[in-house]
């Protein structure tokens, strides 16, 4: 049985390590939303409350959180995919074409129908030997002709990176701050469900917590450690999920950036691969709010 729903980002960029910290901070909602019953208990748990049987734990509002849970997984690996791919993209434009946006799309226009194929009749010369009719000593006519090209660009290349109006799943701009509220909350207020105040919530006062010396020897945590410990987590959580936010809101401006940015203007180019750095980077301080 799966017991794990946010699947950690495997690599090693700043954005992924905020994502995988955000993540984790939604580590105890994800317990309480991880399916554990087995098929009959789901079936009858289903049938009850559509019943209108309201037991204290929702089955419905157990399956909302896992499918919600599920697609923020998916949505930021996807999302740091996207920034990770699309500066790539860019980066190899300007050190193997030096910005030249016709020797790209000439040199994507080869590489695309060698290997997928297709094109128009005038995309292709027979140049070599064997027999045409066959398929053999075909090569891609070149061309420096705009307009031929305009379908190989770097603009249309980068498209697959950005949010359309028709996309399915998340890319750069789908999704802003208030997609993501009420998680983002959980995030921040994480250590409403530390072990200090969940065991004070059962037993009805301050339970001890442990901690070993370097002498071996276990000693109470005294309660003013602790809060302040979780004094401290605030202030970290509270500056992840600003730090979240940034990343999102810039998202969304890089996306309309991205739609209504000259085509044929470097220019545009080099804002957009700065920005997506900045945002691999997690150097936020350009954004609101800071």
């Amino acid at each position: 049985m799966r017991h794990f729903i946010l699947e950690k980002i495997k690599a090693d960029t700043p954005l992924a390590h905020l994502f995988n910290a955000y993540l984790g901070g939604l580590s105890t909602l994800e317990i309480f939303s991880t399916p554990r019953e087995s098929m009959r208990a789901c079936r009858l748990a289903f049938a009850r409350e559509a019943k209108g049987k309201k037991p204290t734990l929702s089955i419905v509002g157990q399956a909302q959180r896992y499918y919600e849970l599920t697609v923020l997984s998916n949505a930021l690996n996807a999302l740091h995919g996207h920034v990770q791919g699309a500066a790539e993209l860019l980066a190899t434009f300007f050190t193997e074409y030096g910005g030249d946006l016709l020797a790209y799309a000439a040199a994507n226009r080869c590489q695309t129908l060698n290997e997928y194929g297709g094109g128009q009749d005038d995309d292709w010369q027979h140049t070599g030997p064997g027999d045409p009719d066959a398929g053999e000593g075909w090569e891609v006519a070149p061309t420096d002709d705009p307009a031929r090209l305009a379908e190989y660009s770097l603009h249309r290349e980068l498209a697959r990176f950005f949010a359309t109006d028709d996309e399915h799943g998340e890319y750069i701009g789908t999704s802003g701050g208030i997609d993501y509220a009420h998680f983002t909350l959980a995030v921040e207020h994480q250590t409403d469900f530390s072990l200090r105040k969940m065991l004070a919530g059962v037993g009805g006062a301050e339970l001890p917590l442990y901690r070993q010396t370097e002498a071996g020897q276990m000693e109470p945590i005294p309660v003013i450690d602790l809060i302040e410990q979780e004094i401290n987590e605030d202030v970290a959580n509270e500056r992840l999920t600003a730090h979240f936010c940034a990343v999102l809101n810039a998202g969304q401006h890089l996306a309309e950036l991205y739609v209504t940015m000259p085509r044929d203007d470097v220019r545009g180019y080099h804002l957009l691969a700065e920005c997506l750095g900045n945002m691999l980077a997690v150097r936020m301080e350009a954004y609101p709010p800071f």
